[in-house]
């Protein structure tokens, strides 16, 4: 079968979809995908090739944009150098992420904010702190302060409100290549408002959300997480919320 091939750092990237290698250009010069590639420890592995299987494109696939690259699906053959065994290679490019751990002051009752909305790939309804893809602008704070606003409704003054959570963390290296930048805020609202947020639906129009947001009172949110929670982001949130010290005021 002719297959498409091109190099990138020294890596054959090619396909074996006839579409797919008429968008191959575009796909190794997105920055998720060269991103992906610099990362890869070549101390450790002896990379033969990189086949590309799938590509999903926030835009029109006839003219790729290489900033609007969504998804790929690929697979990487590479043993490693250690022991010369074969590395699973089956990879979800996704890209970074962000998420934001808020806590609300409810005129001296605090609240941990959630989302909850429709998850395909779990099949229903999951729980879980705000946050969303990067950008192609690539700014985790940017992108942070939008996820705010589209998926509570509330604005964030500046991003020297938001407390850095530590470094990314990676939820699901077996399979996918995401790391999510986490982020803490506490802000204050009326009850009024309060109240308001409890009966409206948010989420952004362009991306077909319908987010419903969950309020957990503050001293309950502990055992909230270790009895009702399946997001990993939202529990490694709290953790390190709580080891910075950012959790000490929990007025009942």
């Amino acid at each position: 079968m002719l297959r498409s091939t091109t190099t990138v750092h020294g890596i054959h990237v090619f396909s074996n979809d006839t579409n797919i290698q008429k968008q191959l250009t575009a796909i190794i010069e997105a920055p998720k995908f060269l991103k992906y590639i610099s990362n890869l420890d070549k101390n450790l592995l002896d990379i033969t090739e990189l086949r590309i299987d799938a590509v999903k494109w926030f835009c029109n696939p006839i003219q790729p944009d290489p900033a609007k690259l969504g998804f790929l699906y690929m697979e990487l053959s590479a043993t490693d150098k250690r022991n010369r065994k074969l590395v699973p290679g089956c990879i979800f490019l996704r890209g970074d992420a962000v998420a934001v751990y808020i806590r609300l002051d409810v005129e001296g009752t605090k609240y941990v904010l959630l989302t909850r909305q429709l998850r395909a790939p779990i099949g229903g309804l999951l729980d879980e702190i705000p946050g969303g893809m990067m950008d192609e602008h690539n700014c985790f704070v940017s992108v942070a302060l939008k996820e705010i606003q589209e998926e509570t409704g509330l604005v964030a003054p500046s991003s020297d409100c938001l407390v850095e959570l530590g470094p990314p963390i990676i939820p699901s290296g077996g399979g996918c290549d995401e790391e999510i930048q986490m982020y803490f805020w506490e802000t204050s609202v009326t009850a009024e408002r309060f109240n308001q947020m409890k009966n409206k639906i948010f989420g952004s129009v362009e991306e077909n959300e319908s987010i419903q947001l969950v309020f957990i009172p503050a001293d309950e949110y502990e055992n909230h997480l270790m009895t009702n929670m399946r997001d990993a982001t939202s529990i490694c949130a709290h953790l390190r919320a709580s080891k910075m010290g950012l959790l000490n005021s929990i007025t009942k």
